[in-house]
């Protein structure tokens, strides 16, 4: 028996099948286009989600059914706050707006002054931010505002396949309008909305079910299509970031865990939800019935990355696979899509500070795979100064395999990190998955790797001590020194190009 997990990222699409005991019994991956307009559209296209997914969900299962192992359900780790307005019949009618499209800003602002200072974060355990699906419904033009419901991109996937529309708790709490202690749409939420947005209403939106829920079986139609049995169970997953969590092993108390993507993200488990976190950043919500998880981030992790290789005109793994052996005299605040999680300022710039007319690209290189290392440390003591103590660090994606970009964001952060298995997503969907179908998920874990740990040098440790200071500083002397470079959307840069971006997941560092 195998199962498959399902990850539905910004990037691209991967399905991988597991057996029980763990094994991989096959694997596919599809890159997929983001799209920017340079006016604060970031998008991406509903129907090539769902072809990517339907192709290598089919691959997956071809490989895992010539080993003999059949898929028997099928588990969702699925990108946060992305959201599309479909018709009846489920089908999209615009493009999927993700977490980083900037249309949500002032619908954010206009529904917290509606709600009270700290209500929204109160009820619905999210920072109040823009980037949540609610923001996106709120600014809606007449497609979105006459859609007969919105949906998630795992709720949309599931229910192509399934005809049921079903969202995972983890995910509706993504969307900013799951009232996360109840477990169910907040009346509040919906009815402060919907003073300037009517159209948002709970009949238009999936209903939530706990992840590891059978949400129902593959129609025949779909089966044909992904090469698997009519009446294969879709289990609701979770969110990607709680799905990293569980496939890297986290648990409370014991382990927490960082995620290498497209945004770099750490998420730290207890066994009851934090309290006093409203004015930090952070945000909530619950895993299952004993674990609540707090998660917090940069907003251009691997996106940074990409940013720089693409500017050079090289390829990420060339770029970032030769750094400068020592910390280099440069500081990079990281803020291609607005800062991190403890600031959340949607309007803040990244800045490269110390450069020379010898500054090399090894040097540049270092300084932006620190400047994560810098923004974790911030995100740590925050964390531990609110009673949210951050255990034995794990790290999972593709950028755990460069054990010199590993070392570095470990100096820069001033903690001891060690690999796991970088398909953790979709290891934790394929886990939620086989629970689902009355399987036990523990054997799907992967064990860390203690010799491949990156630890702190001692012997640079006063450097970096100065460092995480200047790190500090730099926000807080240039947060508003320009801000008409701040463009408003309308307005875009005469020379600004469109871009149209296909990205590949696995690439990332």
């Amino acid at each position: 028996m195998s199962v498959i997990g399902l990850d539905l990222g910004t990037s691209g699409v991967r399905a991988v099948a597991f057996a029980a005991d763990g094994r991989m019994v096959g694997g596919a991956s599809a890159p997929l286009t983001l799209r920017r307009d340079g006016r604060g559209r970031v998008e991406l296209d509903a129907e090539e989600i769902i072809a990517a997914a339907e192709k290598v969900v089919r691959a997956a299962a071809a490989d895992a059914a010539q080993l003999g192992d059949a898929v028997q359900a099928i588990g969702f780790s699925v990108l946060g706050e992305a959201v599309v307005p479909v018709d009846e019949s489920g089908l999209p009618l615009a493009p999927v707006a993700v977490s980083m499209d900037t249309r949500g800003i002032e619908p954010a602002v206009a529904l917290g002054a509606r709600l009270g200072d700290g209500r929204f974060t109160a009820v619905t355990g999210q920072p109040l931010h823009g980037m949540f699906s609610i923001f996106k419904i709120m600014a809606g033009d007449e497609v979105w505002a006459e859609a007969a419901g919105y949906r998630c991109v795992g709720d949309l996937v599931a229910e192509r396949w399934s005809g049921v529309a079903a969202i995972d708790l983890g995910q509706a709490a993504r969307t900013g309008i799951l009232d996360v202690d109840r477990g169910e749409w907040s009346v509040e939420i919906l009815d402060a909305a919907g003073v300037s947005a009517p159209w948002l209403r709970a009949e238009r939106l999936p209903m939530p079910v706990p992840s590891g829920s059978v949400i129902g079986g593959i129609h025949e139609r779909a089966a044909a299509v992904l090469g698997l049995a009519p009446g294969t169970p879709l289990v609701a997953g979770t969110h990607d970031q709680a799905a990293a969590f569980l496939g890297a092993g986290g648990e409370a108390g014991v382990r927490s865990v960082i995620a290498l993507g497209s945004s770099d993200c750490l998420t730290v488990a207890t066994r009851r939800r934090p309290r006093g976190l409203g004015a930090t950043g952070f945000a909530s919500y619950r895993l299952d019935d004993e674990t609540w998880i707090t998660l917090a981030g940069t907003a251009a992790g691997g996106w940074a990355l990409e940013w720089l290789a693409g500017l050079l005109g090289r390829d990420v793994g060339d770029v970032f696979g030769t750094l400068a052996v020592g910390p280099p005299a440069l500081i990079v605040l990281p803020y291609l899509a607005g800062s991190g999680t403890l600031d959340n300022d949607p309007s803040a710039r990244g800045t490269i500070h110390g450069l020379t007319l010898d500054t090399t690209v090894p040097e540049l290189a270092r300084a932006v795979v620190e400047a994560a290392g810098f923004e974790f440390h911030k995100i740590i003591t925050a964390l531990d100064a609110h009673g949210v103590p951050v255990d034995d660090l794990q790290v999972t994606g593709a950028g755990a395999e460069n054990a010199a970009a590993l070392a570095a964001r470990a100096a820069a952060a001033g903690v001891r990190m060690t690999p796991v298995a970088r398909d953790a997503s979709a290891r934790g969907a394929a886990m939620l998955a086989l629970g689902g179908i009355g399987g036990d998920p523990r054997g799907l874990l992967v064990a860390p790797a203690p010799a491949a740990s990156a630890d702190p040098d001692a012997a640079s440790a006063e450097w970096y001590d100065a460092q995480r200071a200047a790190y500090v500083a730099l926000y807080d002397v240039t947060r508003g020194i320009a801000p008409h470079l701040n463009t408003p959307r309308n307005q875009p840069h005469q020379n600004q190009p469109h871009q149209n971006q296909p990205h590949q997941k696995e690439n990332t560092i």
